[in-house]
């Protein structure tokens, strides 16, 4: 994990008092964690439907109850929260001590403008990697969890879309359909920011075997 501390032994007093007031606390770890769990419960849910009616249960909606699941989702988003705050905090001190070089004789008015300039450009760019890499985690536990749960893996897959730059992503894109208890064993994301899914086609169940099915609760 980025050590911001040893940065921030290093500055000047002011520099420490503005790292001070813009830093990321308990508290901000704890909001994050909330919206994280909110959106991993979300997809979680939204990918139960999606194998549904893969299996042909269309009309089947994914409900995530209080549990195990739901705990290990909330670890998960704890976890992010954590890291999420700790590189900010991190870059956020590469930032200052930027500011510092570029002009020594700066006040604390000086660089309290220069993370308010700096900040929105910071979030421009990882908000994106943090919404997907969230969805998607989510998802491959939801798709692992459905087939699990529900006691079968037959079927094939594929990994979605077919475009890629990550030589892991490139060599299951290469592979093209591959059984589905393959992809089941072998869930993304596999990178920051990995946008790719397993397309799945199992095989269908009874009709009247849909209202059995496991969603969740």
């Amino acid at each position: 994990m980025l050590d911001w501390r040893s940065l921030v032994d290093g500055m000047s007093d002011v520099q420490k008092l503005v790292h001070l007031a813009a830093r990321y606390d308990d508290v901000d770890m704890e909001r994050i964690r909330t919206e994280l769990l909110s959106m991993r419960r979300r997809a979680y849910n939204d990918e139960l439907g999606i194998q549904a009616q893969h299996v042909g249960c269309a009309g089947r909606v994914g409900r995530l109850g209080n549990g195990d699941i739901l705990s290990r989702l909330n670890d998960d988003s704890k976890r992010d929260a954590l890291s999420i705050a700790n590189t900010y905090n991190y870059f956020l001190a590469v930032e200052i001590i930027r500011a510092g070089q570029a002009n020594p004789r700066g006040n604390r008015f000086y660089y309290a403008r220069a993370v308010r300039d700096w900040t929105p450009t910071y979030w421009q760019h990882k908000d994106p990697v943090i919404v997907t890499t969230t969805d998607k985690t989510a998802r491959a536990a939801a798709l692992q969890d459905f087939y699990r749960y529900n006691a079968s893996s037959l079927g094939t897959a594929k990994l979605e879309p077919r475009t890629a730059v990550c030589p892991v992503c490139l060599g299951w894109i290469a592979r093209g359909i591959v059984p589905l208890r393959v992809a089941l064993n072998n869930p993304g994301p596999w990178h920051p920011g990995c946008p790719h899914v397993w397309d799945t086609r199992p095989d269908k169940v009874a009709k009247d075997e849909c209202p059995n099915l496991w969603m969740g609760a």
